[in-house]
């Protein structure tokens, strides 16, 4: 179980004075199912930017640990996968973190203002199928990678990042900005006080 409040002033030269508090809570749930001496496991984790309330009203505990307690429940009678080319069908939560591994990293000013990505100077380009579009918005209430300011002071904001697969925008944060020519996106994060700010994702 996770349970923390950071709270964040950020004062710069260029006339920011802004404070911000930042509630998470999160809990880790597994399951274990066996079969004699065989073992599987599953797993739920939500999480959400909110206090302790959450649990009343937001994430309910029951309802997944039984979704762990289904899953180990399924991986321990499921079938050997076969092998060789088959088609592939993910899900909208997994497929977040494949697009957020695959290609979110490479449309942040860390990668692109440097020219060490792939999407660099490709703004309007068709990159991907006309079904795919793709959003990185800090402002879903509550969600896990929203915020009210990013870590430079700029208010959290809806990125488009790819519509019908043309590639709209970057994620940005100040440096990256000077560099690109292009205005700041609300995706600034840094790891602490003594770290540099750098440009990240907020929901994917």
């Amino acid at each position: 179980y996770l349970d923390q409040v950071q709270r964040v002033t950020i004062v710069s030269t260029d006339g920011v004075f802004v404070t911000d508090e930042r509630p998470r809570t999160r809990i880790f749930l597994q399951a274990v199912a066996m079969n004699g001496a065989e073992a599987q496991t599953g797993y739920s984790g939500p999480g959400c930017c909110r206090g302790f309330e959450t649990y009343k009203d937001v994430i309910d505990v029951e309802q997944h640990a039984k979704i762990a307690a289904d899953m180990a429940v399924t991986m321990l009678h499921a079938p050997e996968c076969p092998a060789g080319f088959l088609p592939v069908v993910i899900d909208g939560g997994f497929g977040g973190v494949i697009f957020h591994e695959a290609c979110g990293h490479s449309l942040e000013a860390t990668a692109v203002g440097w020219g060490n990505s792939v999407f660099c100077d490709k703004i309007g380009t068709k990159i991907a199928s006309d079904r795919v579009s793709a959003v990185d918005d800090g402002t879903l209430p509550g969600e896990w990678g929203s915020i009210h300011i990013d870590d430079e002071g700029t208010p959290g904001r809806r990125n488009l990042l790819i519509e019908n697969g043309v590639l709209k925008g970057y994620l940005i944060d100040k440096l990256g900005s000077r560099r690109m020519g292009m205005p700041v996106t609300g995706s600034s994060r840094r790891q602490g006080y003594m770290f540099a700010p750098t440009s990240r994702m907020t929901n994917t």
